[in-house]
């Protein structure tokens, strides 16, 4: 990963620790970061590149559902 780059991580334990779990437009972001903490404790299911891949489109659905005709 280039240097300066998220990992897709970052973003989700970000919104985790600044809200928790009481913004609910972001709490899927929340729930995939307790996903990483789990599948490091090797009691997840989901692999790091479907984790990572969930992230990336959640935060897109965040993006473009502010957008005024995207849904």
């Amino acid at each position: 990963m280039p240097a300066g780059e998220l990992t897709p991580r970052e973003p989700a334990s970000r919104i985790h620790r600044r809200f928790g779990h009481e913004l609910p437009p972001a709490e899927r972001l929340a729930e995939l970061d307790d996903e990483y903490d789990l599948r490091e404790l090797e009691h997840g299911d989901g692999t790091a590149g479907q984790l990572d891949a969930d992230v990336r489109a959640e935060a897109l659905r965040l993006l473009f559902s502010g957008l005024p005709g995207v849904r």
